[in-house]
C-alpha cells in the first residue's frame, strides 16, 4: 500500500497531537518541573508545524503557512534540546536567545525564498537548524549530567541523534542533488520525513514521560520547590545550584562575604581501575563524611554533575575560609586513613570568595573549580583561593603540610 504526501501529513498531524496532547496535558494538571514545561513547549511547537503544513497544503499561493511550519519544526527541536539541557540543571538562557534566533532565520528564510523554490522555500536553512539541534540534543543526552546517568534517556538521544542524521542527509542531498531531484523527492521528501516525524513524537514523549517520574520520584514529591537530596544529605546539583543563588542573593544585599569550596579528587578512576569500583567508592564516601562532619551549621553541602563536592558557607573573613578548607584537607587524609583506604589520593580545595569574584553563582562556582585545579596541578599547595597570588598559595600550602 502507498501513501500519498497528503495522507501522510494527516497521520502524522495526528500523531502528533495525540502524543503532544497527552504530555501538555499532564504538565497542566500535575506540579511539573521546568524541564517538563520546556518539552512540553516543544510538543505543542510539532503540533503548530503540522499544523502549518496541512494549512499550506490545502491553500493555494499561501506563503505564511510554510514560514510559520518551517519555523515551529526547527522550534521542536531546539525546545527539546533546551529541555535536556534544564533536566541536567545546565543554564538555558543563552541557549534559549540562539534558538529564538535561529526560528526567526528560519522564517525569514521562508519569506525570502517563497518565490524560489515554492514548497522547499528555506528548506536549506531548516535542515541545517535541525541537524544542528538534533546533534545538541543527542550530545546532551549522551554526555551530560542527570541525562548521561540513566538509561531512561538512551532512547530519547537515540532519537534525536537519527533526526540529526536524517535532517543532515535531506540538507547533503538538497543542495547537491536538487529538491525536485528524484533521488531527494523518493528518499528524503515528505513522505519519509512524516514517519521520521511520527517514530520521534512517541518515543519523544513516552521518554519525557518516564524520566519527568523519575525526577519526582527522586525528589519523593511533585512539588519541585523541594529539594533533592543523596541519602548522605549532599544536596543534588541543581538543588545545591538553587540554594547557592539564594544565599548569594541575600549575601548581595547586606555587602557580606560569602565563599563556595570545591574538593577535587582526581585519583578515583585510577583507583577504581587498580583496586576495584568499590574501593573508589570507599574513597569517595570517607572524603565525603569528613567534609559533613567539619562544615560550618549553616553551609550547605552539595555535589555537581561530576560527583565533585561543593560547600556554600559564609566565613567571617578570607583567612578563615582558607582555615576551613584546610582544616578539612586534614580531616579527610585521616578519615581516609583511619577508614583503611589502600591508596590515599592528593585531594585539592579550591576556594572563591565574593570579594574576590563577585555575587555572580556560576562566576563564583567556576573560580572555586578553577582553583580546586590548581591546586591538583601543584605540588606544594593543597588550598588555592582564586584571585590571590601563588606566593601566598605556596606559603600555605607548606604551613599546611608542615
Amino acid at each position: 500500500m502507498t501513501l500519498d504526501p497528503d495522507t501522510v501529513r494527516l497521520i502524522t498531524a495526528l500523531v502528533v497531537h495525540v502524543a503532544g496532547g497527552l504530555f501538555v496535558l499532564e504538565t497542566m494538571v500535575r506540579k511539573d518541573d521546568r524541564a517538563g514545561r520546556v518539552w512540553a513547549l516543544g510538543f505543542i511547537g510539532g503540533m503548530i508545524a503540522t499544523e502549518a503544513f496541512i494549512v499550506y497544503t490545502v491553500s493555494e499561493g499561501s506563503w505564511w503557512p510554510l514560514a510559520i511550519g518551517n519555523a515551529a519544526w526547527v522550534a521542536c527541536l531546539g525546545l527539546l534540546w533546551l529541555g535536556c539541557r534544564v533536566f541536567n540543571g545546565r543554564a538555558a538562557r543563552r541557549p534559549a536567545y540562539v534558538l529564538g534566533a535561529t526560528v526567526a532565520l528560519v522564517f525569514l528564510a521562508a519569506l525570502i525564498d517563497v518565490p524560489l523554490e515554492g514548497a522547499w522555500s528555506g528548506a536549506w536553512v531548516m535542515f541545517a537548524a535541525n541537524a544542528a539541534f538534533g546533534a545538541l540534543g543527542a550530545f546532551e543526552t549522551f554526555r551530560r549530567g542527570a541525562m548521561r546517568r540513566t538509561r531512561t534517556a538512551l532512547g530519547l538521544g537515540v532519537v534525536l541523534a537519527l533526526a540529526s542524521v536524517f535532517q543532515a542527509v535531506r540538507l547533503v542531498s538538497a543542495v547537491t542533488l536538487g529538491t525536485e531531484h528524484p533521488v531527494f523527492q523518493e528518499w528524503v521528501s515528505s513522505g519519509l520525513a512524516g514517519v521520521a516525524t511520527i517514530c520521534l513524537a512517541i518515543v519523544a514523549v513516552t521518554v519525557a514521560s518516564v524520566l519527568r517520574a523519575e525526577q519526582v520520584r527522586l525528589r519523593g514529591t511533585e512539588d519541585s520547590t523541594l529539594m533533592a537530596i543523596a541519602p548522605d544529605g549532599v544536596l543534588l546539583a541543581p538543588s545545591f545550584s538553587r540554594v547557592l543563588g539564594g544565599r548569594l542573593m541575600r549575601a548581595n544585599r547586606r555587602a557580606e562575604l560569602f565563599g563556595v569550596l570545591v574538593v577535587r579528587i582526581d585519583a578515583l578512576s585510577r583507583i577504581a581501575t587498580a583496586f576495584g569500583a568499590d574501593e573508589a567508592d570507599h574513597v569517595r564516601q570517607a572524603a565525603r563524611a569528613a567534609v559533613r562532619r567539619l562544615s560550618p551549621t549553616t553551609a550547605a553541602l552539595g555535589t555537581d554533575d561530576h560527583g565533585i563536592l561543593m560547600l556554600a558557607f559564609q566565613p567571617s573573613s578570607p583567612a578563615d575560609a582558607r582555615q576551613l578548607a584546610a582544616r578539612m584537607h586534614r580531616a579527610m587524609l585521616d578519615q581516609m586513613r583511619t577508614a583503611g583506604v589502600p591508596v590515599v589520593p592528593p585531594i585539592g580545595m579550591g576556594v572563591s570568595l565574593t570579594s574576590i569574584t563577585g555575587y555572580d553563582r556560576e562566576a563564583l562556582i567556576e573560580a572555586a573549580r578553577s582553583a580546586a585545579r590548581r591546586a591538583m596541578a601543584s605540588d606544594d599547595v593543597t588550598v588555592v583561593v582564586a584571585g590571590e597570588d601563588d606566593e601566598t598559595d605556596q606559603a600555605l600550602g607548606q604551613a599546611v603540610r608542615r
